[in-house]
Order: C-alpha cells, then sequence, then structure tokens
C-alpha cells in the first residue's frame, strides 16, 4: 500500500484517467448506468486526488468516532477543498447532485440515466480531472 502523499496523489490521477476512458467508452456504448457510475468515479477520485495534494494522508475524519470511506471523503472534500477556497461550491454541488442521483436510481427498479444529462456530467467530471491533474 502506498503511504506517500505524492504517491498517492499519483495513484489518484491514474484511476481517475482510467475512470474517464472507461464512462466515455461506457456513454458510446449507450450504456448509460454504467457510464453514470464511472462518471462519478472519475468526479471521486480526482476530488481525492486533490486532497491528497493539499496534505490529506488518509481518507478518514475525526470526531468521537472517526468516520472512514465515501463519508469521510465527503467531509474533508467540505472542509479541505470548499471551505478552504479550493473549489468552488458549484463543483462542489455538482458532486453533492451526482452521488444524490446515483443513489436514488441504485433504489428503483430499471432506472437508467438521460445520455445529455450524462453528457454534461462526463465535461464536468473531465475537468475537474485536469484541474486536479495540473496541480501536480
Amino acid at each position: 500500500m502506498v503511504k506517500n502523499r505524492e504517491d498517492l496523489y499519483r495513484w489518484s490521477i491514474e484511476k481517475a484517467e482510467e475512470y474517464l476512458q472507461s464512462a466515455s467508452a461506457n456513454l458510446k456504448s449507450e450504456r448509460f448506468y454504467p457510464a453514470a457510475e464511472e462518471i462519478f468515479r472519475v468526479v471521486e477520485t480526482s476530488l481525492e486526488a486533490m486532497l491528497y495534494h493539499y496534505g490529506i494522508r488518509k481518507i478518514e475524519y475525526p470526531g468521537r468516532k472517526k468516520f472512514t470511506g465515501r463519508l469521510a471523503l465527503q467531509f474533508l472534500i467540505r472542509d479541505s477543498l470548499l471551505k478552504m477556497g479550493r473549489i468552488d461550491s458549484e463543483t462542489y454541488d455538482w458532486y453533492l447532485d451526482l452521488a444524490t442521483e446515483l443513489h436514488k436510481a441504485g433504489y428503483t427498479h430499471g432506472r437508467s440515466f438521460e445520455k445529455k444529462f450524462l453528457e454534461d456530467v462526463l465535461l464536468f467530471a473531465e475537468d475537474l480531472f485536469y484541474r486536479a491533474k495540473s496541480l501536480g
């Protein structure tokens, strides 16, 4: 397991790029639900890379009980990126909206996504990926 922040940043960028290619391929093949999942992974992993770049060493959130995983990531993004002015509220809102849409879709049988929505979100994900990549 990688321990160095710089290595974690590079690993996150590499994973985000893989997810971006997979999302594009799924969208092109009109596999909309898998495309949505991959687009979310691009966004999430790009934000994770930004966290590593700005000093986070581990995805956990302190408190009486330490949070880990996606919930910790969400709190860290809010506190370390949004509140510190490293991302704007529009970026954070896109991230939360996409997470919410995917969560709701997971509970609705046969739910998919509109191609236009995914194309728009993919553009956002690409932009975020390149912003994260430019930090290194």
